[in-house]
């Protein structure tokens, strides 16, 4: 497997966990702060997400990832379901 592909590999389809390597990638990327609001992120605080989200046709690429806190990842979880709501509606 190339490096690529376990780049590639490192963001799971469906509900499968992020691997250690993937996390820590992110996190350095954010300077271990949330992408929504800024604050500081723990380790047991953190959500991961897809933005956007693979079911809006978000690419499950290491680059796609971002952390948010608790409460930022409540947030944009309200909004993409808003948005799918809006669309099964049309």
């Amino acid at each position: 497997m190339t490096t690529e592909q376990r780049r590639e590999a490192a963001v799971p389809a469906g509900g499968a966990h992020l691997t250690d390597e993937a996390r820590s990638a992110v996190l350095e990327r954010q300077c271990h702060r949330c992408a929504g609001c800024n604050a500081p992120l723990t380790a047991g605080s953190t959500h991961f997400d897809l933005r956007p989200p693979a079911i809006c046709g978000g690419a499950r690429t290491p680059g796609n990832l971002e952390a948010l806190c608790p409460f930022c990842h409540q947030n944009f979880m309200r909004r993409v379901r808003v948005q799918l709501a809006g669309h099964r509606n049309k």
